[in-house]
């Protein structure tokens, strides 16, 4: 018997005992078969074949099925604080090996069979943890067995959220399918705030970690790109305390180790230049900002969420509820400053050490840092070094030259995560901890996010914050080798899906701009204040004369000290 489902875009055939099922994504798209075998609950997918990576790999992981049935709950397997960073941190088979150890199981690879012609041949890998099957193809055994231990462990880190930090993902097959695979529909974009007690981990800094893996797995879960490579992940979530207890949502998300290259810089603001976590978690918490802004002051009455965070102050701006805490995570020491000291430095967090202790040793340290184009590490940044040029840039003449993420993080606890154009109608928000997922010793990250600038005296508003630091316990600080994946992934909360940018040319596929992107953020801006009085995007920066007030006074510190130069991306 042949039973037949149809829905927009998605025919689904289930033939004979076989359980063949054939997806058609429509005109455009190639047929996918895919075998099922029975279980107790419902039809598990056990084979699909792999799709090329837009990024120029040569493999990816399967494509995504619609959920068939949820897993069953007796067969999640536990995953510790530990497990979920190293997952995150540690060569998936490596990872996935000791999570099935963890569970007193054993992780066994099998290729099953091999197909296509002598010249390209395609491996099917198969794993096997437990009563659990998964399989992966690839052109070579190496990528079939790191694409089948990572798809395990997204599918196992999405059964199991240690506290249910997030809804399940949810299909509706009724909705068209993206063709796009940089964009992932059909997830359920509301994370349901949960009680911070409730999340498994040691103290604040552990719950923190925890909660920011969680928060990963579960949105890459559903990301059909292979994201096998070293990963560095920033969360930022709000602790909300108007209820009298403490509840946590994430509110952000960014993943990514990379700048982009100099001949893909563009002038009119469509790349994404610097697609480092943190940089790219920041810029989804102002896009989050834009959302609430257009709630509360009535422009956009769709519903959030949860409740709003911020409110009036009196004087025709909004400000962030005095109960409502910022929190940021990033799964290790931003590049720059904070990471300039030997592995065997790194140290343990206190969870009761409010005051900061920095470390100024030598007249290095506190120096700002760029990162170098296609390299890894920063250099110190010259006074008086010449500026970036376009035309010097296209000939190769110059390398392009990006601030560090130290740097950058420091600045926010200067001017605030809110940014020039927000702060026309928002006081700055500052965040109010700062955790690190390893690599971390405090007198170096102090000193690097705030403590170098001590002395700075600020117009009012602003103010130099000094958040909590501290880092998850237990994790220790390894030398892991190899690449960062090139994509950068960012969510913020509201959002209907999650964008995967090439972070080498600061674009989705095919050039599409990102709504990241320096232009998308200015047409949030006219969306909301109206048409500008310039169209240039610096032009406009100007006439913010208080931010601007305050990042001059940053500047001229910055110089007096001797610390180095902002340098700036070409503009003409």
């Amino acid at each position: 018997a042949v039973v037949s489902t149809q829905s927009t875009g998605i025919c689904s055939e289930l033939v004979g005992r076989g359980h063949l099922v054939k997806i058609d994504m429509g005109r455009d798209e190639p047929m996918y078969t895919v075998n099922l075998k029975k279980r107790s609950n419902g039809l598990l997918p056990v084979k699909r074949p792999a799709q090329t990576s837009p990024f120029g790999a040569s493999d990816s992981l399967p494509f995504q099925l619609p959920k068939l049935s949820r897993p069953n709950p007796s067969s999640a397997l536990t995953i510790t604080s530990k497990i979920a960073h190293d997952s995150i941190n540690k060569n998936p088979v490596s990872a996935v090996i000791e999570l099935a150890q963890a569970n007193g199981m054993t992780a066994s690879f099998n290729i099953t069979r091999t197909s296509g012609p002598p010249n390209r041949k395609k491996f099917h890998m198969r794993l096997d943890i437990g009563t659990r099957v998964f399989n992966s193809v690839a052109t070579n055994k190496k990528t079939a067995k790191q694409n089948v231990a990572e798809l395990a462990l997204r599918t196992l880190h999405s059964e199991n959220s240690g506290g249910a930090t997030v809804a399940a993902p949810v299909v509706d097959v009724s909705q068209k399918q993206s063709r796009d695979p940089h964009i992932v529909v059909n997830y359920i974009s509301q994370f349901t705030p949960i009680h911070s007690a409730k999340i498994d981990g040691q103290g604040f800094f552990g719950k923190a970690g925890r909660f920011s893996y969680d928060t990963y797995n579960r949105l890459a879960s559903s990301v059909q790109l292979s994201t096998v490579g070293r990963k560095v992940i920033s969360v930022i979530f709000i602790e909300d305390l108007r209820s009298g207890v403490p509840m946590w949502s994430p509110v952000s998300l960014g993943t990514g180790n990379r700048t982009v290259n100099g001949d893909n810089i563009n002038l009119e603001g469509k790349t994404v230049n610097d697609s480092h976590a943190e940089i790219i978690a920041r810029r989804g918490f102002r896009r989050f900002l834009w959302k609430q802004l257009r709630f509360v002051s009535g422009k956009d009455k769709n519903s959030l969420p949860f409740d709003p965070i911020l409110e009036e102050n009196g004087n025709g701006q909004y400000r962030v509820n005095h109960k409502v805490r910022i929190h940021v995570f990033i799964s290790t020491a931003p590049c720059g400053d904070s990471a300039i000291f030997p592995i065997s430095e790194a140290t343990q967090s206190m969870e009761n050490l409010t005051e900061h202790k920095p470390t100024m040793e030598n007249e290095k340290q506190g120096l700002l840092r760029s990162k170098m184009e296609s390299g890894q590490g920063t250099n110190p940044t010259v006074i008086g070094e010449d500026p970036l040029t376009i035309d010097g840039l296209m000939m190769g003449d110059q390398r392009l030259k990006t601030m560090s993420c130290s740097d950058k993080v420091s600045r926010w606890n200067v001017l605030g995560l809110q940014g020039c154009l927000l702060s026309e109608f928002i006081e700055p928000v500052y965040m109010s901890s700062l955790t690190l997922g390893c690599l971390y010793n405090h007198g170096h990250l102090s000193r690097a996010v705030c403590c170098r600038y001590r002395d700075i005296k600020l117009p009012a508003p602003y103010k130099l914050n000094h958040p909590l630091l501290g880092c998850v316990p237990g994790q220790e600080a390894d030398r892991e080798l190899g690449k960062t994946n090139e994509m950068s992934m960012n969510w913020c909360a509201g959002d209907n899906e999650v964008e995967i940018l090439d972070g080498c040319r600061g674009r989705r596929a095919k050039g599409v701009v990102s709504r990241l992107a320096r232009v998308t953020i200015l047409k949030e801006y006219s969306d909301f204040a109206g048409a500008p009085k310039h169209k240039d995007y610096n032009k406009i920066k100007d006439d913010l004369s208080e931010y601007l007030h305050a990042k001059k006074v940053y500047n001229e510190f910055v110089k007096e000290k001797n610390y180095g130069v902002w340098i700036r991306k070409p503009i003409y």
